[in-house]
């Protein structure tokens, strides 16, 4: 063989491995951009799939906190009815017109509560919907509690009539 013969064949090997090389430093600089393209995906979908969650639960707060304000409605509305109704014509009789005139110093004591004031779904967050729907349901338990009792009074002073 000839030199000239024989460097050729070392110049191809030297640009296979030049080629290859370049190969490598491409394929090494594709998969960063990959990586980075699927970070970046993974970021947007977290970040909108956290916006969805959250969106969802806020949503359910204030769904939650309509509920309750109209649990404390209805049992504003019962209590309301009965001071109007039954508690207003027991509460209107007089100690001589009862057995037992206990009766009506309880009666009108249960008249006397001080009231709950409404609370409303007024608020600006998740957080603040979650905290105004336990203050209503504590007011609904508590519209409910007292119609039970002054119920109870009715009843004592209507059993109490002479």
């Amino acid at each position: 063989m000839s030199a000239g013969q024989q460097a050729v064949p070392a110049n191809n090997a030297n640009n296979a491995s030049n080629e290859g090389a370049q190969k490598k430093h491409m394929s090494k600089a594709a998969v960063a951009i990959i990586a980075v393209v699927v970070v970046a995906i993974i970021v947007v979908a977290g970040v909108f799939g956290f916006r969805a969650y959250s969106d969802a639960q806020y949503n359910n707060a204030v769904a939650a906190c309509a509920a309750a304000s109209e649990n404390v409605r209805n049992a504003t509305n019962d209590y309301n009815n009965l001071v109007n109704g039954d508690a207003s014509e027991a509460a209107a009789l007089t100690k001589k017109d009862v057995k037992d005139a206990s009766t009506l110093d309880a009666l009108n004591k249960e008249l006397s509560v001080e009231l709950p004031v409404y609370e409303g779904c007024v608020a600006d967050d998740t957080a603040g919907f979650k905290s105004t729907t336990a203050k209503l349901n504590e007011q609904a338990d508590w519209y409910k509690a007292y119609t039970q009792s002054l119920q109870k009074a009715v009843d004592a002073v209507n059993a109490s009539k002479k």
